[in-house]
């Protein structure tokens, strides 16, 4: 039987995780669940995500949920190499630190500034929010000042994570390529491989379902 992924392509994490599918070169079944449509809810999907989120994945009644965790099952489970998430002790330590960043800073500031949007009716992203996402873009400007990659100078899961969450944010508040060079460089070189093309689609939808509802 065929892998199945649960998702909806606007989600960064999603994309996060289609892009890894793409990197590994492995074919799943796509579920589109319609988040508009609550479709997360129904029953069928929560005996096997009782957090009702995508992207979920099942692999012939193994399931898991969240983006970093399927990753890094897909790279243990089925990559035919650990270069995306390496075995090694120190250099997985350090992707793992990586992407605990993105779990608890730099996609946090997304969601903050996008979430009163979607649901509270706000017409523009707060100050203060856009602060959070400064300091975010600062500290990937200290992690790229000596390295090429978020977890040191080869590519990971880490950079995966980060180059969904960060091109998302640009669609309403651009990273300043002079302020952070390092960033831009990293942005650029991402955005050049080949499996960047499964965050376009995604990455898309996000901005026509934002964008009308900001204020020009």
């Amino acid at each position: 039987m065929t892998m199945k992924l649960y998702f909806f392509e606007a989600a960064p994490p999603v994309r996060s995780v289609l892009m890894t599918l793409k990197a590994l070169d492995i074919t799943v079944e796509l579920v589109r669940l319609n988040l508009s449509e609550k479709e997360q809810l129904d029953a069928s999907f929560l005996e096997l995500n009782p957090t009702h989120t995508v992207p979920t994945l099942d692999d012939n009644g193994f399931v898991v949920w969240d983006s970093h965790a399927i990753m890094q099952y897909l790279v243990d489970k089925y990559a035919i190499n650990d270069e995306l998430y390496p075995k090694n002790f120190n250099k997985r330590t350090k992707v793992n630190q990586m992407l605990f960043f993105d779990t608890s800073i730099l996609f946090p500031s997304l969601a903050r500034a996008v979430r009163p949007v979607f649901y509270d009716d706000v017409t523009s992203i707060p100050t203060e929010n856009i602060v959070v996402i400064e300091e975010a873009f600062s500290f990937l400007e200290t992690f790229l000042s000596s390295q090429e990659y978020l977890a040191g100078d080869v590519l990971s899961l880490a950079d995966i994570c980060a180059v969904a969450t960060v091109t998302t944010i640009e669609l309403f508040h651009k990273l300043n390529g002079d302020m952070y060079p390092n960033v831009k460089a990293w942005l650029d070189n991402m955005k050049s491989l080949d499996f960047y093309s499964e965050n376009l689609e995604g990455l898309q939808k996000f901005s026509d379902m934002l964008l009308p509802l900001l204020k020009p």
